[in-house]
């Protein structure tokens, strides 16, 4: 027989007054036991719930497994890799550069200087991985380095082929003396889905055209003995004999040519202010070296010219028909006409 604890306190009934909790556990027990149906049901319904949230779980398992699967079989490997790498810290400016060496416009400088003070620079006069040690040992030597020409190659002078097999996936900034046809690699965003800006030296046509008369043509001697360097015929019976003597001069002027300019953003810079203001505009793009080597050390590669050797100063006229002849007939020379002054030019 069950008996109600007595510290247990009175519960009300229905009616409002207090029942013995014996009472109250019998009466609980007989109406379980007289009305079956509805504690079945609840049963039924309990155990169904438990199954259909079974159900619905495994259903967003599935669902969320096959949106995984689709997207990498539709979305091509490469889009993940690359928005991947994205989130890595980079200190690589959002676009390459590319500098378009034509031949005497302090080029082999330039590239040295740069290279010197800046990383990730790849240029075919010097690389910035090297460049403090190759300069160290130029100054050892007291004195301005010669570069000698053809197959002989430094760390001043890469040989292409070398910098081809090292590739240009680490450089932001390039410098070659190849001809133009060398750029196409990096147009139009060819080159890892990277832009490549190019940026051309421009120079007088004048004294560009006689400093590379100045250049010893290699392999041959004149009857004093020594490399032979070409002079304009300003004495010419023609124009034709004229403009001959202009056209042996011409060294490399094919590394520029017009097509360039429907793959890349073309802009040109001063021969003059190359050392100044075009390292400047440099200098708020490119990531600084830790060490830099000074003073630079020049690398030569052209005697001193005597200006008072050259026939076409003295002579207005000359000097006239060869400028338009310049202007007319080579694209360098059109492009540098058209580009300095404009909103093309890099004039920091």
């Amino acid at each position: 027989m069950l008996r109600r604890d007595p510290h247990l306190p009175k519960k009300e009934d229905d009616a409002g007054e207090s029942a013995p909790l014996s009472t109250s556990l019998t009466t609980a027990a007989a109406a379980s036991h007289s009305s079956p149906l509805p504690y079945r049901r609840r049963c039924q319904f309990l155990v169904s719930d438990a199954s259909f949230r079974h159900r619905h779980r495994f259903l967003l398992l599935f669902v969320l497994a096959a949106i995984i699967a689709l997207y990498f079989i539709l979305v091509p490997a490469d889009f993940i890799l690359s928005n991947t790498s994205n989130n890595v810290k980079s200190d690589h400016p959002p676009i390459l550069y590319g500098h378009v060496h034509m031949a005497k416009t302090g080029g082999t400088s330039l590239n040295g200087i740069i290279a010197n003070k800046f990383d990730h620079v790849c240029g075919h006069k010097g690389y910035s991985y090297d460049a403090y040690n190759d300069n160290e040992k130029a100054k050892a030597r007291n004195g301005a380095v010669v570069l000698s020409g053809g197959s002989v190659w430094s760390r001043s002078r890469v040989n292409p082929r070398i910098m081809s097999e090292i590739g240009y996936e680490n450089c932001d900034y390039i410098s070659n003396e190849l001809d133009w046809s060398f750029w196409k690699q990096f147009g139009n965003g060819k080159f890892h889905g990277v832009n490549m800006e190019l940026h051309v030296p421009c120079r007088d046509r004048i004294e560009h055209l006689m400093s590379m008369c100045n250049y010893e043509e290699h392999g041959k001697v004149g009857e004093n003995g020594l490399p032979t360097k070409h002079k304009i015929a300003c004495d010419a019976k023609t124009d034709e004999e004229l403009f001959n003597s202009v056209k042996k001069c011409f060294l490399y002027l094919n590394r520029y040519d017009h097509s360039l300019l429907e793959l890349f953003d073309v802009k040109c810079f001063s021969f003059h202010n190359q050392f100044t203001n075009y390292i400047d505009h440099m200098s708020a793009i490119l990531s600084h070296r830790r060490f830099e080597s000074t003073p630079y050390v020049k690398r030569e590669t052209n005697d001193v010219r005597n200006k008072e050797e050259e026939c076409i100063w003295y002579n207005p006229e000359v000097r006239e028909k060869v400028d338009k002849f310049l202007l007319d007939t080579i694209p360098y020379y059109q492009f540098c006409d058209s580009c300095m002054g404009s909103e093309n030019e890099i004039a920091t």
